[in-house]
């Protein structure tokens, strides 16, 4: 599509014979921040590991800048190129629900690493970048740390800090507050809230519905291995044309509540 930084085109993943992504087109456009929910297994997690090709896919493509970054391995010409992919795993960074931390490195090693392996970059060039984005991150006075000595939240804003190390044109964000403890959540989401002020590229994987009503662009809710319904946050909150989505927002408010 026009003007769209990544295009997805019938991707298909399977396990064996379990489909969990099916048939699904997807495009983002630069500045973008797409939240996507949906109930689990419905193959949330799976699309943003496809798009950053920590996942092979049996069908369809992935683009970016109109450029072939991945196609599926069973189509007729074969499988996806080695340098292709490459080229798509520096261009989208990806954020897990661990963080995946090394233990024996300082947090500003930790941010460096990649860059100077995989780009190539000088130590001293890696560090004013990984200094920079430490204060980005509001990490700054915890350069010398290992992670052991950071609380879950500030591991988070490394593990982001980390993949913004290798520049990429686009964040995923896997459930990156869903291992961390209440008070804590709160700090990670700041920092996303103002990487989307920068006008940064994120598809968000998210429970945090607040999150979703005041920064996404989109909300697209998953089922089954398929996009349900895509739309801005007030009309899939307020007025979803899908029973699905309906259902499962209902759910969802429903065990809110009953927390409360």
């Amino acid at each position: 599509m026009s003007g769209s930084l990544i295009v997805v085109e019938r991707l298909v993943k399977r396990y064996g014979d379990h489909t969990i992504l099916d048939d699904v087109n997807l495009d983002v456009k630069a500045g973008q921040v797409l939240v996507v929910i949906g109930p689990s297994g419905s193959g949330k997690s799976t699309l943003l590991r496809c798009l950053a090709a920590l996942e092979p896919m049996q069908h369809g493509s992935i683009r970016i800048d109109g450029k072939l970054a991945a196609k599926g391995k069973e189509e007729a010409d074969g499988e996806p190129d080695a340098a292709s992919l490459r080229d798509l795993r520096q261009r989208i960074g990806m954020v897990f629900q661990q963080f995946n931390l090394f233990p024996h490195l300082t947090v500003l090693e930790n941010i460096t690493l990649a860059p100077r392996r995989v780009r190539g970059m000088t130590q001293a060039g890696a560090d004013r970048l990984g200094i920079e984005l430490l204060r980005k991150v509001g990490l700054e006075d915890k350069r010398d740390v290992y992670p052991e000595r950071l609380s879950g939240g500030q591991q988070q804003r490394a593990a982001i800090a980390r993949a913004l190390a290798m520049q990429p044109k686009v964040m995923l964000f896997d459930e990156v507050t869903s291992a961390l403890d209440p008070e804590l959540v709160g700090e990670v989401l700041r920092t996303m809230r103002q990487l989307a002020e920068q006008g940064m590229t994120m598809l968000v994987v998210t429970h945090e519905m607040g999150f979703a009503r005041d920064v996404a662009d989109d909300v697209i809710f998953m089922d089954k291995g398929k996009i349900v319904e895509r739309a801005a946050p007030e009309v899939i909150f307020e007025h979803p044309k899908e029973a699905r989505t309906r259902a499962f927002l209902e759910r969802l408010l429903d065990r809110e509540g009953r927390r409360q």
